[in-house]
C-alpha cells in the first residue's frame, strides 16, 4: 500500500502508523511516537493524514483510536469509487463530445479564419495513426472498400486494436472485398474471422473495385492513391463525406453477399423448394412451419443477398452453387 500522500492508499509512514495503533490499546499520540521513535512533529504529521481519510481519530484527552477497519477503509473505498465512477462518466461523456467539438472548431476557422483545406495529404508511414484516430474518435458506421487486402495501415497492432474495439461495441461495420479474396486460404481466413466478429461484407469483382476508401462516420475518408507506396488523401469536409457515403451504398447494392459455409439446413431446403416452384403454403407445409415463418425466411434472405425480387434471389443463391 505505498501511495503518495493524497492518494487513496497509505503512504509507508501512514500504514505503519495505523498497524501500530489497531494493534495497541488507546494511548495518546506521544506514547505511540515514543514506540516507534519518531519524534513528535512527524508522528503529528502522519495522524492528521489518517484523521483526512477518517481512518483514526483523537479524543479529547489526546487519545489515538481507531475504528474497525473493515468499516474504515470500506467507507473509504466505497467514497473513491464513488469518485471513480464519476471521474469515468464525465471522461465517456467528453469523449462522446470530441466529434462535436471538432466539427464546432472547423466551422470555426471556416467562419473566422482560414478556409480548412478540403484534403490533407498523409504519408504511408503516417496512415496507421491517422487510421487508429479516427477509430478511436469517431462515431456511427464504418464502411471500407479494399482493393489490396494484403496491405494497408489496417494490419497495424494498433488499427487492429481499434477494429476489435469497434466491433465489440457494436458498431456498424461493412467491407466490400475483390472476389479473389475467396480463393486465397489466408485471406479468405482474415475475411472469415472479421464477419464472425460482426463485420457485414460482400464482395465485387476485382476489376469493378477502382478506388480504396474508407469512412469513418461523419469524422472523415481515408482515401488511397493507386500505388501501393503512394500517400493517403483524408478527405474532411460533410459534402464530401455524403459524396463517399452515397458511393459505398451504391457499390454494397452492386456487391454480392457470402451465404456462409455454415448457413442451415433449412434455409438451404427453402431456397430448394423455392427454385422448384413451390408456392410458400406448400413449403410451409412440406417444412413442418407456420406460413408466417416462411415469409420472414424468405424476407430475411432476399435481405441478406441484396435481392429485391425472388427471381433475383433464385439468380444469387445459384450463382454461389447453393442450389442447383
Amino acid at each position: 500500500m505505498n501511495a503518495q500522500p493524497g492518494s487513496v492508499g497509505l503512504t509507508e509512514a501512514a500504514e505503519l502508523l495505523y498497524r501500530h495503533v489497531l494493534r495497541s490499546t488507546p494511548r495518546p499520540l506521544a506514547d505511540h511516537a515514543e514506540a516507534l521513535g519518531w519524534p513528535i512533529r512527524q508522528t503529528e504529521q502522519v495522524v492528521r493524514d489518517l484523521e483526512r481519510m477518517r481512518l483514526a481519530a483523537r479524543g479529547a484527552d489526546g487519545t489515538v483510536k481507531v475504528d474497525d477497519p473493515r468499516a474504515s477503509i470500506g467507507r473509504l473505498l466505497d467514497s473513491e469509487e464513488a469518485d471513480l465512477d464519476e471521474r469515468r462518466r464525465r471522461l465517456l461523456t467528453l469523449r462522446e463530445s470530441l466529434e462535436g467539438f471538432e466539427s464546432d472548431y472547423r466551422r470555426g476557422l471556416q467562419l473566422s479564419g482560414p478556409r480548412v483545406p478540403p484534403w490533407e495529404e498523409v504519408s504511408p508511414t503516417e496512415a496507421p495513426a491517422v487510421v487508429e484516430h479516427l477509430y478511436r474518435t469517431s462515431r456511427g458506421p464504418i464502411m471500407q472498400v479494399t482493393a489490396r487486402i494484403s496491405t494497408g495501415p489496417g494490419h497495424e497492432d494498433a488499427v487492429r486494436r481499434q477494429w476489435e474495439g469497434a466491433a465489440s461495441a457494436g458498431r456498424e461495420l461493412r467491407a466490400i472485398f475483390p472476389l479473389s479474396v475467396l480463393t486465397d486460404p489466408q485471406w479468405h481466413a482474415f475475411a472469415q474471422d472479421r464477419a464472425r466478429a460482426g463485420e457485414q461484407q460482400r464482395y465485387l469483382a476485382d476489376d469493378a473495385i477502382r478506388v480504396e476508401f474508407g469512412v469513418f462516420g461523419r469524422s472523415g475518408v481515408i482515401l488511397a492513391e493507386s500505388g501501393a507506396d503512394e500517400d493517403f488523401l483524408l478527405l474532411r469536409p460533410p459534402t464530401i463525406i455524403d459524396a463517399y457515403t452515397t458511393l459505398f451504398d451504391e457499390l454494397w447494392r452492386r456487391a454480392e453477399p457470402l451465404m456462409l459455409r455454415d448457413a442451415s439446413a433449412q434455409d438451404v431446403k427453402l431456397l430448394e423448394l423455392l427454385s422448384l416452384g413451390f408456392k410458400d403454403e406448400a413449403i410451409a407445409r412440406h417444412m413442418s412451419l407456420g406460413l408466417r415463418t416462411v415469409r420472414r425466411r424468405i424476407a430475411a434472405l432476399m435481405e441478406e443477398h441484396g435481392a429485391d425480387t425472388r427471381f433475383q434471389l433464385g439468380l444469387a443463391v445459384s450463382r454461389r452453387g447453393l442450389v442447383d
